[in-house]
């Protein structure tokens, strides 16, 4: 008998459950669309309350004061919960405003380098009719002499010769204000005294270039860059040559003992 009442309340309850269910479906069968989307618009107004009520703090509504003052609160919540512009947001705003600027910042950037000429690559070589010359002297204190660097072709006058003639060139070549009009640069001769070494330089300028050798290429200008490479480089320890800044002398040559 106990079997058998189990059996019969099972039967019971899962006939209930049919019957609920099928109730349910005949309910949701005659639901008409505007009850459907009043239902979801029931739905987003319950998540964006949850959404306000998530940014604007809980305050006692009883007094009057409170109640507009909580109600003033929830309509700014609520416009900053909206969408700022159309169909866009404010994160999404913001966001679009420093992609635009970044836009901006690349296209800058490009039209800069495309628009952007050295003055230098507009300068006409062809103009630079006059040659000027110059002879100076310089001591190296890390370098011993010997008779060898009296002799042009020997192997150790050749190549002291080659460094101080690379160092020379790199030097005035590089130079913003003087690099557009230096040729060349070479040594003449060794003597004894730490090695003194006496060096050339060439450079060409226009015809009309008074102003020029006056300001630009004169001794002093030419020395002081000189110069101030050798201070600049007195921190740097693997260098090869040790030259006396003080040692500097330059003075302007009519250009015949130069040789190449």
């Amino acid at each position: 008998m106990t079997t058998e009442n189990t059996i019969n309340g099972i039967a019971l309850i899962e006939i209930k459950e049919t019957e609920e269910a099928t109730e349910n479906s005949h309910i949701m069968d005659v639901i008409t669309p505007n009850e459907q989307e009043n239902m979801n618009n029931g739905n987003e107004e319950t998540e964006e309350a949850t959404e306000i009520n998530q940014l604007c703090p809980m305050r006692d509504e009883n007094s009057p004061n409170e109640q507009n003052e909580t109600n003033r609160g929830k309509q700014r919540c609520r416009y900053r919960s909206r969408y700022v512009f159309w169909k866009c947001k404010l994160w999404m705003c913001i966001l679009s405003v420093f992609i635009l600027l970044a836009i901006a910042t690349v296209i800058g950037l490009v039209l800069y380098s495309v628009v952007y000429v050295d003055e230098d690559e507009k300068i006409d070589k062809t103009l630079y009719v006059v040659s000027r010359y110059y002879n100076g002297t310089l001591r190296i204190v890390n370098q011993e002499f010997t008779p060898e660097l009296l002799l042009p072709k020997s192997q150790k006058s050749e190549f002291l010769s080659g460094q101080l003639k690379d160092m020379l060139s790199r030097l005035y070549s590089s130079s913003p204000a003087l690099g557009r009009y230096f040729v060349n640069a070479g040594l003449n001769s060794f003597s004894n005294g730490s090695v003194t070494a006496y060096y050339w330089l060439k450079f060409e300028i226009p015809s009309e270039h008074s102003k020029l050798i006056k300001y630009t290429l004169s001794e002093e200008v030419l020395v002081n860059v000189f110069r101030q490479h050798l201070y600049d480089q007195e921190l740097e320890e693997n260098r090869n040559l040790h030259i006396d800044p003080s040692s500097l002398s330059l003075q302007v040559a009519d250009g015949k003992g130069v040789t190449s």
